[in-house]
C-alpha cells in the first residue's frame, strides 16, 4: 500500500503501533521480550524527561524492574537504539555496565541524594557512557538479520536471500506461494533458506534398506514458506546439506492431503547454489567493445578460452564503435564454466563483459504414481 513502517525506536515509538506524519511507527510492545509494562515505562520516561541520550541515560531513567535485561537486549537486537548513533554490537556488550550504572543512579534518586549539580553530571555521564562504549566491529549482516528475526518475527534491515535473488530467480520454477496452488505431484524447483528443522525416524524402513532417519523443514523464500520433507532414502544422499539457515534449491513434488488446501513438498534432491551454474548453464556470452586493442584482445581471449574445454556453447558480442552490435556464435571452442576463467576474462576485458546463458530447470508433469506422503508420518 506504499505506506512506510518506521523501524522501532526508543525515542519515537509508543507502546502500540501509531500513525505519525503519514507513517506507521513500530510499537515497542510488539518486540519479543519487551512487553506492555516495559514499553509503557519507556514511553513514560521519555515523555517526562525528553529523548534518551545514550544507553546509560536510558538505564538511569527507566526502572530495571520494568525494563529488565531481556527487554534491553531485545530492544538492541531490534535496532531500537540505532538512532543514538552507537553500533548494536557495542550496545549489547555494554548491557551489564549500563544496568549497573542505571541501578545506582535510580537508587540515589529514591534515597533523595540528588544534589545541586546532579543534573549537569547526569548529562555528562550520558555523554561519557556513549564515548566509553567498547571499540568493536558491528555485527555482520547475517547476525543482525538473525537477531531481528528472533525478536521481531521478520527481517527488518534486509533479507538473507536478497543477495541471492538473481540466481534463485534464474534456477527455480516457482515461488513458494505459486507452488502452493499447483496440483498434487507436480514437480517443482524451489529456492530459499532452511528453517524449523525437525528430525525423526520412520518405524519401518523400505524393504532392503536400513535408512530410517528423515527431516522436515520450512523452506523460506522472499514470498512465503513451504513445509518440506526429506525421506530416509533421500536423506541418506542429501542429509549432509541440511542445516538451519542454509540456502539451497529444492527439487521435489507437491504433496497435498485429501480435502486440505495446505501444500507441502516431498524433496527428491537438494542442490547447493554453487552447483546450479554448472548444471543448468547452456553457454556463455562475452562482450568485446571495439577499441584500438580489439584484435589483440580477441587473440588473448581465444588463448584463455581454449584452456577451459567443456560442453558449453560460446557467443561473442561485438560492440562496435558506431553503436551497432554483432553477435557471433562460435563453433569452437566449447568451454566449461570456471571461476578462474571468468576472472581472467574480467582482467582482460573489464568486469561485466561475461554473462552466463542459463536454462531454467524443466519440471516434469504431475505424476500419477502414489509416492510417500507427509500424511504417512
Amino acid at each position: 500500500m506504499n505506506i512506510k513502517v518506521v523501524d522501532p525506536d526508543v525515542n519515537r515509538s509508543d507502546s502500540d503501533f501509531t500513525v505519525a506524519d503519514g507513517e506507521i511507527v513500530f510499537g515497542l510492545s510488539a518486540i519479543k521480550g519487551c512487553g506492555g509494562n516495559a514499553a509503557g515505562g519507556i514511553v513514560a520516561a521519555r515523555k517526562k524527561d525528553g529523548p534518551f541520550r545514550s544507553l546509560f541515560d536510558f538505564c538511569a531513567r527507566v526502572d530495571p524492574a520494568v525494563a529488565n535485561r531481556t527487554a534491553l537486549e531485545s530492544l538492541i537486537k531490534a535496532g531500537a537504539f540505532d538512532s543514538l548513533g552507537a553500533r548494536r554490537s557495542q550496545l549489547f556488550a555494554s548491557v551489564d555496565r549500563a544496568l549497573q550504572t542505571g541501578s545506582a543512579a535510580l537508587a540515589d534518586r529514591k534515597s533523595g541524594q540528588k544534589g545541586l549539580f546532579d543534573e549537569v553530571e547526569e548529562v555528562a555521564d550520558a555523554t561519557v557512557g556513549t564515548m566509553n562504549l567498547p571499540e568493536m566491529p558491528e555485527w555482520d549482516e547475517r547476525q543482525k538479520q538473525a537477531n531481528e528475526k528472533e525478536v521481531l518475527g521478520f527481517y527488518l534491515t534486509s533479507h538473507p536471500l536478497t543477495a541471492h535473488a538473481g540466481i534463485l530467480a534464474a534456477y527455480t520454477t516457482h515461488t513458494t506461494v505459486a507452488a502452493a496452488a499447483l496440483p498434487a505431484r507436480t514437480e517443482v524447483y524451489l529456492g530459499g533458506m532452511l528453517a524449523s528443522l525437525k528430525y525423526s525416524h520412520t518405524k519401518n524402513p523400505r524393504p532392503g534398506s536400513t535408512n530410517t532417519k528423515y527431516v522436515m523443514f520450512d523452506l523460506e523464500d522472499m514470498s512465503g514458506i513451504m513445509r518440506c520433507i526429506l525421506w530416509p532414502e533421500e536423506f541418506a544422499n542429501y542429509g549432509q546439506l541440511v542445516a538451519a539457515d542454509s540456502i539451497l534449491v529444492v527439487r521435489g513434488s507437491i504433496d497435498r492431503r485429501a480435502g486440505s488446501e495446505e501444500s507441502n513438498v516431498i524433496v527428491n534432491e537438494l542442490i547447493p547454489l554453487d552447483e546450479l551454474a554448472g548444471r543448468y548453464t547452456r553457454g556463455i556470452e562475452i562482450r568485446v567493445v571495439e577499441s584500438p586493442r580489439s584484435v589483440e584482445q580477441l587473440e588473448q581471449l581465444y588463448e584463455i578460452l581454449r584452456g577451459y574445454p567443456g560442453n558449453c556453447g560460446l557467443q561473442i558480442l561485438l560492440a562496435l564503435a558506431d553503436g551497432h552490435q554483432v553477435r557471433l556464435t562460435a563453433g569452437k571452442p566449447r568451454v566449461t564454466v570456471d571461476p578462474q576463467m571468468r576472472e581472467r576474462i574480467d582482467n582482460l576485458l573489464g568486469p561485466g563483459q561475461f554473462r552466463l546463458i542459463t536454462s531454467r530447470p524443466a519440471p516434469s508433469a504431475p505424476s500419477t504414481s502414489n509416492g510417500r506422503r507427509i500424511a504417512a508420518v
